[in-house]
């Protein structure tokens, strides 16, 4: 638990790193994923030296579907948050939790009760009310927040695919397989928009370090490291202080205010995933979860 509570205020800190640079949400992604590359490469190659294998081909193959869906979640999030502003794209993330139990569904046999999809109902209603009452304020943008969105899918799907890998490959091999395929992606979106990386400046090059290693290494490696015994509801649920962690990092470092938008959308999408969560239907969920992986663990 103490190890996704560090994750996730390490991965706070991305977004108000990607809101205070000049360079293009692309050309930030491009930055932040190579220098993943050599972070992730170096940690791969001293396991190797060191006799540890880094995972099973399945491992290998679900690493590059993780890859590629992070290089979409990092283009559409930093762009986002350029069209809109860290608080309205990282609450927008808050609905990340449904779509992992949805997908968990099938994935993971933890199946909701009533009263859980009733508060999932109350959660993606303040996300509703979130993307039309924020697009239509001074820094809300309609394109900006669907990309926001289609963000937060993408970020779901990675980290299932996370969690399925934990048995098929070390944590290190998953992110270094995950972070070069990403890279390459990104490389390929900076192509096709005709985008020339050497134009970024050093002040964001050292922001895109920044973020390779700390929320991006660091945050990655320790949100991974418990899905092999945590169920998959749990760290979602650790994930909802992500926004209010980002805005106030954000509200300290860029000025950036909480409006009524943002108090009233936030607290409903909250209120309707903790109450989700926390109901008996929650609860059995997760205990469901736990007894699941007891029972499928490898001796």
């Amino acid at each position: 638990m103490q190890l996704v509570a560090l994750g996730v205020v390490l991965y706070a800190t991305g977004p108000v790193l990607a809101r205070s640079s000049d360079t293009s949400g692309v050309l930030l992604s491009f930055w932040r994923l190579w220098f993943g590359v050599g972070v992730f490469g170096l940690a791969s190659l001293v396991m190797r030296l060191t006799g540890r294998t880094l995972g099973s081909r399945r491992g290998v193959a679900l690493g590059a579907l993780a890859g590629a869906m992070f290089s979409l979640n990092q283009v559409l999030f930093f762009t986002a948050i350029k069209r809109t502003s860290v608080i309205d794209a990282s609450l927008m993330s808050t609905l990340a939790p449904i779509v992992v139990a949805l997908a968990a569904v099938p994935l993971f046999g933890e199946r909701p009760g009533a009263r859980f999809r009733l508060f999932s109902l109350v959660a993606i209603a303040g996300a509703a009310f979130l993307i039309t009452a924020a697009s239509s304020g001074p820094e809300g943008d309609p394109v900006g927040m669907l990309m926001a969105l289609v963000s937060m899918i993408l970020f779901a799907g990675f980290f299932v695919v996370s969690k399925l890998s934990r048995s098929e490959i070390s944590v290190v091999g998953f992110l270094t397989t995950a972070i070069c395929t990403a890279a390459v992606f990104v490389t390929g979106y900076t192509a096709a928009l005709g985008l020339d990386p050497s134009t970024v400046e050093a002040p964001d090059l050292w922001r895109a370090l920044f973020m390779a290693t700390v929320p991006g290494a660091l945050g990655h490696v320790v949100m991974t490291m418990p899905l092999n015994y945590l169920p998959a509801n749990v760290p979602p649920l650790f994930r909802l202080a992500g926004p209010f962690l980002s805005g106030l990092f954000a509200w300290v470092t860029l000025g950036d205010q909480f409006t009524w938008v943002h108090v009233i959308g936030g607290a409903v999408i909250v209120a309707g995933q903790a109450g989700a969560i926390m109901s008996k239907a929650g609860q059995d969920l997760i205990e469901q979860a736990r007894i699941s992986q007891v029972l499928t663990a490898k001796p």
